[in-house]
């Protein structure tokens, strides 16, 4: 059998994200609400159901695993976790995409467990808007946690995430942009996008086109590092080390190129954010089924119409809570 996964667009599939807790330390009004219930430890996948998944996927061509929440920081033995991910043949990439509150004093642990990758969430420098924005004073511990992994080597960037949202941040456009042209950063905009928390609002989206202008910086394409199937778009400052990159999905698609799937905490794998079928995988281990009949399983699934779709409809929103996914 030739094991990988193809959806219905053609699209193969080589990359899946794993959120490993619902549970944040952050309560960032664009992705969490009070009446989402948080799952509880019982209910996630243990780390020998979420490795047997992994292996499942591996053999479905999964070579990049990304560790999401929720703060994946917050799970218990996530180092462990990491190192038995590294021990699996063909996973080349493993990241981890974290708010960053908890990582100083994890980030050695993490790198030498395997990690090669990293994402850190950061939408203010202000030390006021950041304790507003999370409900933690916590700003200095996330800088100092930056400059610790980038001094590290570890990752060809340390990627730094801003959400821009018009009236909250977009007057620290340029302070971003020289706080990391110095650095070996990819500083990372993301346009604001309905994450149906029931916080969105269009007015306060900003394209980027206009974020372009408010940066007025010469930005050269990227194309040695260019991925074509990251959302991301980056680009060079000539004689600086950072590089930015904007995250567009409201403004300009990219579900064409879409090369991920997701799995919660719970184990549930979701084809796509903006559709409203999941799987849940759980009962497949619970039976103890073997990792082929799991495997066939999945390949036929990915192979279903709709399962993976590209939404073409304006205003379409994300089906799936946002904290339980981890983007």
């Amino acid at each position: 059998m030739n094991h990988q996964l193809i959806d219905p667009q053609g699209r193969q599939i080589s990359y899946l994200r794993v959120s490993v807790t619902d549970r944040c330390n952050f309560r960032c009004f664009y992705c969490y609400t009070n009446e989402e219930p948080v799952l509880g430890d019982k209910n996630l996948l243990n780390d020998d159901d979420l490795i047997k998944l992994i292996n499942v996927f591996e053999k479905l061509g999964i070579n990049k695993i990304r560790l999401t929440g929720g703060e994946p920081l917050l799970r218990k033995n996530l180092v462990k976790l990491v190192q038995r991910i590294s021990s699996i043949d063909s996973i080349h990439l493993i990241g981890l995409t974290t708010n960053g509150y908890l990582l100083k004093d994890k980030i050695q642990p993490l790198i030498d467990a395997g990690l090669n990758r990293l994402n850190i969430s950061l939408d203010t420098l202000k030390r006021d808007v950041f304790k507003t924005l999370t409900g933690q004073d916590g700003l200095d511990r996330v800088l100092e946690a930056i400059g610790i992994a980038e001094k590290s080597g570890a990752f060809p960037f340390v990627k730094v995430n801003t959400l821009l949202i018009k009236g909250f941040n977009e007057t620290e456009v340029n302070d971003f942009a020289n706080w990391a042209l110095k650095r070996k950063i990819d500083l990372r905009f993301i346009e604001f996008m309905p994450t149906g928390c029931g916080n969105w609002e269009e007015r306060k989206m900003i394209p980027e086109s206009d974020l372009r202008e408010m940066l007025n910086l010469d930005l050269v394409p990227d194309y040695e590092n260019e991925d074509v199937h990251s959302p991301a778009r980056s680009y060079r400052v000539e004689g600086y080390p950072c590089r930015i990159s904007f995250i567009s999905a409201m403004s300009r698609s990219f579900c064409k190129l879409c090369n991920r799937l997701r799995l919660t905490s719970d184990g549930r794998l979701i084809g796509c954010l903006f559709g409203s079928k999941d799987i849940d995988l759980k009962p497949l281990l619970t039976e103890n089924l073997p990792i082929d009949e799991i495997v066939d399983y999945v390949q036929k699934t990915i192979a279903i119409e709709g399962f993976r779709q590209i939404p073409l409809e304006k205003g379409a929103i994300y089906q799936h809570s946002m904290k339980s996914i981890g983007g």
